[in-house]
């Protein structure tokens, strides 16, 4: 039997997480962003479009958490009714909130799918399964947003017809990032473990980095699935940090490879086998054209030159 938890402390204790989350968030999208411009990068490409994409949306649920807050305490009844106002799901700032945070899982999940799409080599097959699941994503997420719109003061949110739709969108999530990650890693170990030193620890470097972003992420919505599943209030406090978290996860990658950026000029080339299979050859040009801009970095001159060498071979 879960603990009852009242509304009011309960979203008292979400301002105060959720504003914690967003400083750490702020901290590493400011330091994504500097990276990105210092080094010039294409404003048009995935990775510049989606940390402002999510950066705008995170900042906006964070916003309307606050004025919400201020809804509660100050503005609605007077401030003497901030239960109600709380159990009120179809008020507009929280289908907002709701929105904000639909948009943003979507995008990091979309930023996943198109990484793990890029360092397959493009392959579709790899990507079907986390495409199917994103659109059960989009679709369960509309259907929740519309659901808070209609939802009538007093309705249980835990078992009435939004409870099918968020049930499915936990699910799906969380079959996009784990599915997602440990293809993305395989790859990554086995481009690892064929090339020298140097370019081995960097990969392996960038490839703790994504396990330990995709961890971070999957557990905060296991946390948050059991939470809801248990039918505590104590869920609101993890569903209201899952745009934080989802933007914290995808900007330690940013801050990481930016910052990997910064070393290479000074770092060796790689060493790669000439005997390497032409196959696995494009996936390392992929995986450094996608992590390391390849053809600024002694690493992509390497790649280049090999990737090169593979086609005039291959035309003879």
């Amino acid at each position: 039997m879960a603990v009852e938890v009242q509304l009011v402390p309960v979203n008292l204790a979400t301002i105060a997480l959720e504003s914690c989350f967003y400083g750490c968030f702020l901290v590493l999208a400011i330091t994504s962003m500097c990276l990105l411009v210092g080094r010039r990068a294409n404003w048009l490409s995935p990775t510049f479009l989606s940390a402002i994409g999510i950066f705008i949306t995170v900042t906006a649920h964070w916003i309307l958490t606050v004025d919400r807050s201020f809804q509660a305490f100050v503005f609605f009844e007077n401030g003497t009714f901030p239960t109600a106002f709380y159990g009120d799901l179809s008020q507009i700032t929280e289908v907002g909130k709701t929105a904000f945070l639909i948009t943003t899982v979507a995008m990091g999940d979309a930023i996943i799918i198109h990484r793990l799409w890029i360092i397959w080599d493009r392959r579709l097959t790899i990507v079907l399964f986390p495409v199917l699941n994103f659109l059960g994503l989009i679709v369960s997420g509309v259907g929740i947003t519309y659901q808070f719109t209609k939802y009538k003061t007093g309705q249980n949110v835990f078992q009435s017809d939004t409870s099918r739709w968020i049930t499915s969108n936990a699910v799906f999530t969380l079959c996009i990032n784990i599915y997602s990650t440990v293809f993305i890693s395989w790859r990554m170990w086995q481009v690892g473990s064929v090339i020298q030193p140097i370019g081995r620890n960097r990969i392996h470097s960038v490839l703790g980095t994504i396990v330990e972003s995709a961890a971070i992420y999957t557990i905060w919505t296991i946390f948050f699935f059991a939470t809801y599943l248990s039918e505590s209030n104590i869920q609101f406090i993890t569903v209201d940090c899952v745009p934080a978290i989802t933007g914290i996860a995808c900007m330690l990658i940013h801050v990481r490879i930016g910052l990997g950026w910064a070393h290479e000029g000074s770092q060796a080339g790689l060493s790669i086998s000439q005997s390497l299979p032409p196959a696995l050859t494009r996936t390392i040009v992929t995986i450094a054209q996608h992590i390391h801009t390849a053809t600024e970095s002694p690493v992509g001159f390497e790649l280049e030159k090999l990737r090169l060498e593979r086609e005039g071979k291959d035309t003879v």
